[in-house]
């Protein structure tokens, strides 16, 4: 048996040699989780049962999942939906450090 955890692409590849060898894999969910409680829909993903698609919660119906049910890229592609956000506020704290460095230093007096 494998049990991973960490980013979502290293998941799924996990899981899918995992799958060529028949080896069971149960996916620990828990780096998508924000606030533990279901409320904010952030770690919400799709499983692929025998029974057809469920969406489940990580924070309350896991966070250890069946790794060959979980959507892998469903999941990925939700979490890339916030990559500019991060990437304006990023950029905008590292510029706030680098003009607080500048004062410092005298550089922009």
């Amino acid at each position: 048996m494998i049990i991973t955890i960490g980013p979502l692409i290293m998941m799924k590849f996990v899981t899918l040699t995992a799958k060529e060898y028949g080896v069971p894999v149960t996916a620990s969910m828990s780096p998508i989780m924000v606030d533990g409680t279901g409320m904010c829909g952030c770690c919400r993903l799709t499983l692929h049962t025998e029974e057809g698609s469920v969406m489940k919660f990580a924070c309350v119906d896991g966070p250890d999942f069946n790794g060959y049910e979980v959507d892998f890229d469903e999941a990925i592609a939700r979490g890339r939906s916030y990559f500019e956000f991060e990437r304006r506020a990023h950029d905008h704290v590292c510029n706030m450090y680098k003009a607080a460095d500048e004062l410092k230093s005298g550089k922009n007096a």
